[in-house]
C-alpha cells in the first residue's frame, strides 16, 4: 500500500537531515508521531543571543507540505514565548505566504534568523532587553527536554571551518532570499498592526487627557447649564395644561410674587449698598419681564397649538363616527339579504318535498284520462 504524499515528504525531509547535518540545528520526529518534530538551535554569532541553544517542537498539519506548520518554543528567549504557537511569515498563522518547496530545514534556518528581529507585537512574541536575553542565552544551555532530554547533546560541536557557522546558516544558505523576503514581509506585517494599535491607544490617551482637563477647568459646566435652561423653555409648552387661562393666571401670579419678593429685598438693604440694590432691582425686573414675555408667548403659541389640535380631532372624530355609521348599514344589509336567501331556499326545499310525496299512480291515471278524453274527443269530430 503506497504512503501519503505527507508521509513521503516527511521522509524526504529526514534524509535531507541525515546526508547534510547541520552544526546550528538539528530536528527529528518523534517515533510515535512524525507529525510531530523537536527541534533545536542554536542563537546567532554576533546578536544577543550568541551561545544559546534554544529547544521547540514543530507541529506538521496532516496536509503538509501544502500548509504551514505551528512553531512552538519550549527553551525561554527573550524573543518568543514558551508553550505557544507563535506567529510568523512562515507558520500557520499565515498560510497565503508558505510555498510547497518549503521544508524542515528553512523552518530552521528562518528560526534562527528571526532571532534577533523585533516582535511588533506579534502573537508568541516578546521584546525583552538584550541584557536579559544574554542571560536566558547562558541559562538555556542547561535546559533539559522532558521528552528528548538534555539538548545540548543534541547539537555537534561547532565546526570553525563550516560556512555556515558564521551567521547561523541563514546568510550563506540556499534559502537565503527566500527568509530575506520572508523576514521583510513579518515586519511589514507586523509594523502595519503596531501602526494601528499605537493610533488607537493615542486616540484613548487624547480622550482621556480631554476628558481631564475639562473636568480640572470645569469649561463644560456653562454650556451644559446654557443647553438645560434652553431644554426647560422649550419644554414649557409641552408641560401648560389645556386650561391655558389658568396657566396664565398662575404665571402672572408667580410674577407679581417674585417682583414684590426682589422689591421688598431691595428696600431692606442698608443705604451704603442703596445703587447696588437698584442695579440688581433693575437687572431682576428686567429679568422677570423677559421671563414673563417668553411665558406668556409661549402660552400663546401653546393655545394656537391646542385650538388647531382640537380642530383637527374634531374632524377625524367626525369622519369615524360616519365611517361606522356606513359600515353598520352595509352590515345590516348584508344579513338581510342573507335572510332573504335563506327563506327563499327553505320554500323552494318545502315544494320539492311536497313533490315527492305525491304517487306515481296518480300520475299515471291523469295521464290516462287525458289520453281518453283526446280519443273521444277525436271520434266525435269524426262522426
Amino acid at each position: 500500500m503506497s504512503k501519503s504524499p505527507s508521509l513521503r515528504r516527511i521522509q524526504a525531509d529526514i534524509r535531507e537531515l541525515a546526508l547534510d547535518p547541520s552544526d546550528q540545528y538539528y530536528a527529528a520526529p518523534m517515533e510515535h508521531d512524525m507529525f510531530v518534530w523537536h527541534f533545536t538551535i542554536r542563537g546567532a554569532e554576533g546578536t544577543d543571543f550568541e551561545g544559546g541553544i534554544y529547544h521547540g517542537r514543530i507541529l506538521l498539519p496532516p496536509e503538509y507540505p501544502y500548509k504551514p506548520p505551528h512553531i512552538m518554543f519550549l527553551t525561554p528567549s527573550g524573543r518568543f514565548e514558551t508553550n505557544t504557537k507563535v506567529c510568523l511569515s512562515f507558520s500557520a498563522f499565515h498560510p497565503e505566504l508558505w510555498q510547497p518547496a518549503w521544508g524542515i530545514r528553512l523552518i530552521l534556518e528562518a528560526l534562527i534568523s528571526f532571532l534577533p528581529t523585533p516582535g511588533d507585537g506579534a502573537i508568541g512574541a516578546l521584546d525583552y532587553k538584550p541584557e536579559e536575553r544574554r542571560r536566558l542565552a547562558k541559562k538555556s544551555q542547561s535546559f533539559v527536554c522532558p521528552v528528548v532530554g538534555p539538548i545540548a547533546k543534541l547539537l555537534p560541536k561547532l565546526d570553525p571551518d563550516r560556512k555556515n557557522s558564521a551567521k547561523g546558516g541563514g546568510s550563506s544558505s540556499v534559502f537565503a532570499k527566500e527568509i530575506a523576503e520572508l523576514k521583510r514581509l513579518q515586519q511589514k506585517r507586523e509594523g502595519r498592526n503596531k501602526k494601528s494599535k499605537n493610533a488607537t491607544k493615542s486616540k484613548k490617551t487624547e480622550e482621556t487627557t480631554t476628558m481631564a482637563k475639562t473636568a480640572d477647568t470645569g469649561e463644560e459646566a456653562e454650556p451644559k447649564t446654557e443647553a438645560r435652561t434652553a431644554e426647560s423653555t422649550e419644554e414649557v409648552p409641552e408641560l401648560l395644561s389645556p386650561d391655558t387661562d389658568n396657566d396664565k393666571k398662575a404665571a402672572s401670579s408667580m410674577i407679581e410674587k417674585m417682583t414684590d419678593g426682589a422689591t421688598s429685598s431691595a428696600s431692606s438693604d442698608s443705604d451704603a449698598t442703596a445703587a447696588d440694590a437698584d442695579e440688581n432691582t433693575g437687572g431682576i425686573a428686567a429679568d422677570t419681564a423677559a421671563v414673563s414675555a417668553e411665558v406668556l408667548g409661549n402660552l400663546a403659541v401653546a393655545a394656537d397649538n391646542t385650538g388647531e389640535e382640537s380642530d383637527a380631532n374634531n374632524v377625524v372624530h367626525g369622519l369615524s363616527k360616519l365611517y361606522d355609521l356606513l359600515l353598520n348599514i352595509s352590515i345590516l344589509l348584508m344579513l338581510c339579504i342573507c335572510a332573504l336567501l335563506w327563506k327563499k331556499g327553505m320554500d323552494l326545499k318545502q315544494e320539492l318535498e311536497e313533490l315527492q310525496e305525491i304517487p306515481v299512480g296518480i300520475y299515471k291515471a291523469a295521464a290516462s284520462a287525458t289520453s281518453s278524453a283526446a280519443a273521444s274527443a277525436a271520434a266525435s269530430e269524426e262522426l
